[in-house]
């Protein structure tokens, strides 16, 4: 009887101690899927973080490439006699042309490089007014197509001076041209007074419609602002 109940006994505890290890093994089991998952997803996680980094540099990139204009490099009206950077020609004559004389190739006042524009005038009652348009092409009055694409230039300069210092540019210009074929836009200077020593002048062009300009620079002298006439330097007429 006594052995009866003690194997009883034994095969009870067998049983239990089988059920125990089986629901370890399940628990372990379970686990390692859990740990598997998460690894996995850590994983992912990590690739899209650095697709979204890459992608991020990508468009960084682009957008910097994008935003960056290439520089406006200077368009010469004048630079020297006969240099193969000159566009334009003074062939648009105006008002009382008989009194005034253009020398492109003066040597002794020359700002920079070898030569510089000369203008002498002599005014008469004719119209008491003289002046000349730097065209492209030659003495084209807006019924020829031609001018140039001056989109990005922020201003026009000049250098000038007078053989005296009292001198007066009446009016200074761009543009303005019109016909069939008319310029994109007009801007000018007036009433400048010039000293005996070479100073630079400026046109403002920032706010300037450039796409079409056929006159690239206009001089204009009047006998009301020089009266007994004038001697005139120009130099280094370009867009920039």
């Amino acid at each position: 009887m006594f052995w009866s109940k003690a194997i009883c006994s034994k095969t009870f505890m067998e049983k239990l101690m089988n059920k125990k290890i089986k629901l370890l093994v399940f628990l372990i089991f379970v686990g390692s899927i859990m740990c598997a998952c998460a690894a996995k997803k850590g994983s992912t996680q990590t690739a899209e973080s650095s697709t979204g980094t890459d992608n991020a540099i990508a468009v960084s990139s682009a957008t910097a490439t994008v935003s960056k204009e290439p520089a406006f490099e200077p368009f010469y009206v004048y630079e020297d006699f006969k240099s193969n950077k000159n566009h334009y020609s003074p062939s648009g004559w105006m008002g009382d042309i008989a009194s005034l004389k253009l020398f492109p190739d003066c040597e002794q006042e020359a700002y920079e490089g070898t030569y510089c524009i000369k203008l002498e005038y002599k005014p008469s009652d004719v119209k008491q007014w003289v002046g000349v348009y730097w065209q492209h092409p030659a003495n084209n009055w807006g019924d020829k197509k031609g001018g140039y694409n001056l989109t990005g230039a922020k201003q026009l300069t000049f250098w000038a001076k007078g053989a005296e210092g009292k001198e007066v540019l009446s009016e200074v210009k761009i543009g303005g041209i019109s016909g069939v074929y008319s310029d994109s836009d007009v801007a000018w200077l007036k009433g400048i007074k010039l000293s005996r020593t070479w100073k630079k002048y400026t046109i403002n062009l920032s706010k300037s419609d450039l796409s079409s300009i056929s006159g690239g620079f206009c001089v204009v002298l009047s006998k009301k602002d020089n009266p007994a006439g004038c001697i005139i330097y120009i130099d280094e007429i370009k867009y920039e």
